[in-house]
C-alpha cells in the first residue's frame, strides 16, 4: 500500500508538472525585427537632418515675407518656395544614391568572398560591417547588430532594405533572403552578378545626371530671375498696391500656382525614374510569408 500510494504521489507530481509546461508560453526560437513606424522611418533616414533644415527655413522665410509685406499668400509661396525649390536646384541626393549603389556593389563582391572563405550566411552578414564602403557602413552596422543578437535574419534584411530605400538595394536583398531559405551554394554567384549589374547600373546613372545637369541649370537661372522680379515689383507701391486686396491676393495665388506647375514639370524632367520598390518589411507570422517574394 505504502509503494502505491508513493507511486500516486509521483503521477500526481508529474501531472501538475506537465500543466505548467503545457500552459508556458514556448520560447521564441528565433527573436524578431519588430518594424520600424513611418515615423521612425522618417526621423532614422538620411534625408532628414536636410528636410529639417528647410523646414526652419521655410518657416522663418514665411515669417519674413509676411511681416513685412503682409500678405498671407507671398508668405505661404515663398516659404513653400524655400523648402521645395533647394532639392530642385541639387543634384546632392542623385549624386548620393549613385554613390551607395557603387557601395552597395562593392559590399556584395566582398560579401561573398567572405561567404567563399567557409562562412555562413549570418556570419558572413555580421562581419561584413567591418568591410562596408563608408556609403552604406550605418545601415550594414545594424544589419550586423540585429543578427549578432540573434534576429531573424530575413526580417533583418527586409528591414536593412527599408533602410536604404532603392529598387537596385531591394534586389540584393532580396537574393540574400532567397539564399536564408535554402541554403543553396550558388549565393556567392548570385551576388557576384548581382554586383556586376549594379555597377552597370552606376555608370548609367552618372551618364544620365550628367546630361540633366543643363536643366537644373535652367530651373537656377528661372528661379533667381522670379526671385529679382518679384522684390523688385513689390518694392514699387503703384505695382504692389493692388495685391493688399482680397482679389489681388486671389491672383497671387493663381500666378504662384501657374508658376509651380511650371517648376515641377521641370523638376520631373531633371529627375532620373529608378522604378518602385517590391520588397518591403515583413510584418506577418514567418509562416504565412511564403508566397510573398
Amino acid at each position: 500500500m505504502s509503494l502505491l500510494a508513493a507511486l500516486a504521489g509521483l503521477c500526481a507530481a508529474g501531472a501538475v508538472l506537465a500543466i505548467v509546461v503545457g500552459l508556458r508560453a514556448p520560447e521564441p526560437a528565433e527573436r524578431r525585427v519588430r518594424p520600424p513606424s513611418r515615423l521612425q522611418t522618417v526621423l532614422r533616414s538620411s534625408a532628414w537632418p536636410g528636410r529639417r533644415n528647410r523646414l526652419l527655413a521655410a518657416a522663418v522665410v514665411a515669417l519674413a515675407v509676411f511681416l513685412l509685406s503682409g500678405w498671407p499668400v507671398a508668405a505661404l509661396a515663398m516659404g513653400a518656395g524655400a523648402y521645395a525649390v533647394p532639392p530642385m536646384l541639387s543634384g546632392r541626393a542623385s549624386q548620393r544614391r549613385i554613390a551607395r549603389l557603387e557601395a552597395l556593389a562593392q559590399w556584395s563582391r566582398r560579401l561573398a568572398e567572405m561567404m567563399g572563405a567557409s562562412r555562413g550566411l549570418e556570419q558572413a552578414l555580421a562581419d561584413s560591417a567591418r568591410i562596408a564602403p563608408e556609403a552604406i557602413r550605418a545601415p550594414v552596422s545594424v544589419l550586423s547588430e540585429r543578427l549578432n543578437n540573434h534576429a531573424n535574419t530575413e526580417q533583418a534584411l527586409r528591414v536593412f532594405a527599408d533602410e536604404l530605400d532603392d529598387p537596385i538595394a531591394d534586389l540584393i536583398a532580396c537574393a540574400l533572403v532567397l539564399a536564408s531559405r535554402r541554403r543553396g551554394p550558388g549565393t556567392r554567384e548570385a551576388l557576384r552578378m548581382l554586383a556586376d549589374a549594379v555597377e552597370h547600373e552606376v555608370l548609367v546613372r552618372r551618364d544620365v545626371e550628367a546630361e540633366r545637369a543643363g536643366l537644373r541649370t535652367t530651373l537656377i537661372v528661372i528661379v533667381a530671375s522670379v526671385v529679382v522680379l518679384s522684390a523688385l515689383f513689390a518694392s514699387s507701391q503703384t505695382f504692389a498696391a493692388p495685391y493688399g486686396t482680397a482679389l489681388g491676393q486671389t491672383v497671387m495665388a493663381v500666378v504662384a500656382a501657374i508658376y509651380s506647375a511650371g517648376l515641377c514639370w521641370m523638376r520631373r524632367l531633371s529627375v532620373l525614374s529608378t522604378g518602385a520598390r517590391f520588397l518591403h518589411t515583413a510584418r506577418r507570422a514567418p509562416a504565412d510569408q511564403g508566397a510573398e517574394l
